[in-house]
């Protein structure tokens, strides 16, 4: 008889369903993993709120997970079954134009990996070979979790290059990226992180987690208290986590002439924003832009949760079974919590 498994289906916008499907066998390269804990993401929410471009349902979603290989395919020699294992969402194939140019983040032929929100995922061989990981025993799985977003950290926090002694917004701040980001800024010795966000519980985990000023952008104007904040210049680096056009716009208002801009929140396609053209020209102030990371960005992700330089127990708000997927999502978009964890087993 085949073996069956319980997974949070997407079935199109705010449609969710619980279902019993197939546990899937692991192919040529691939592994099986049992999870043990899946986190929720931001992406997660817009999957939910509008789909992905990637995926027409129906899809099992969720891609933040730590577990237990229960299964190897043919040709796997760097995982054995008893593994605890964690993996990125995606990998690059190393043999296309841009692959070969370094960027595989936007590899042609990107492999990824959804599924996360059910008991059992499989593996594809590609991201096997470069972006999965072995769990080391004093790490959880909640915490090996945050591999994927901290890839995606990791590499918009190599683009922008915090100095010492910088002062650094981060527009958006509460969620999850946006806190990875934080962390990343004072381990680098910036001299203010001033968080700017709506949510005054997700104000509350920035200040815990370091932030030196909290700005609420419900009441207060965010050009007007980071300019009060830095001398009336603008702060060195924006950070910009929220994924809207105000906060792209408004990233481009808070910086220094000669500063330097980070959108990570993307947008929606055929989204123009608007921006004074020339205080960007005149100004010298660096636009830069990101999607995703590289297979290196992996691992130095991957490094930085083993070492323990990320405090993620804050980030988590709480726990829900798997049949609580759409409630965790809800109380994402409410601004009630950072991030979930889902436990299938429970």
């Amino acid at each position: 008889m085949e073996k069956k498994m319980r997974a949070a289906v997407y079935l199109g916008p705010e449609k969710i369903d619980l279902r019993s499907v197939s546990i899937p066998e692991p192919s040529l390269g691939e592994i099986l993993v049992k999870v043990r804990a899946a986190t929720t993401c931001g992406t997660d929410v817009k999957t939910y709120r509008r789909g992905h471009p990637k995926f027409p349902p129906p899809f099992i979603f969720g891609h933040e997970f730590g577990g237990d290989v229960v299964k190897v395919g043919k040709g796997v020699e760097r995982f054995r079954e008893g593994m605890r294992v964690t993996a990125n969402v995606f990998a690059e194939c190393g043999e296309c134009f841009y692959c070969k140019h370094g960027q595989g983040n936007i590899c042609t032929n990107l492999i990824y990996n959804f599924g996360a929100f059910a008991e059992y995922i499989i593996i594809p061989d590609p991201i096997v070979r470069r972006t999965a990981f072995e769990i080391p025993s004093h790490i959880p799985y909640a915490h090996a979790a945050f591999l994927e977003p901290l890839v995606t950290v990791v590499h918009g926090w190599n683009k922008v290059a915090i100095q010492p002694g910088e002062t650094v917004a981060i527009i958006g701040a509460g969620g999850p990226i946006s806190l990875m980001f934080l962390q990343l800024a004072l381990r680098a010795k910036a001299s203010q992180v001033i968080a700017v966000g709506h949510s005054p519980a997700r104000l509350d985990v920035a200040k815990e987690l370091g932030a030196t000023h909290i700005v609420n952008a419900k009441n207060t104007d965010t050009v007007t208290a980071v300019r009060e904040l830095t001398q009336g210049y603008g702060a060195d680096v924006v950070i910009e986590c929220a994924g809207t056009k105000q906060a792209w716009e408004t990233s481009v208002d808070v910086v220094r002439r000669g500063g330097r801009v980070l959108w990570f929140g993307g947008l929606p396609g055929g989204t123009k924003v608007e921006i004074d053209a020339a205080r960007v020209h005149y100004g010298e102030i660096a636009l830069l832009n990101m999607h995703g990371g590289t297979a290196e960005d992996a691992h130095e992700a991957f490094n930085l949760i083993v070492s323990g330089a990320i405090n993620f127990a804050p980030m988590l708000s709480g726990e829900l079974p798997l049949e609580q997927v759409e409630l965790a999502l809800k109380k994402m978009i409410a601004g009630e919590v950072v991030k979930m964890v889902i436990r299938p087993e429970s």
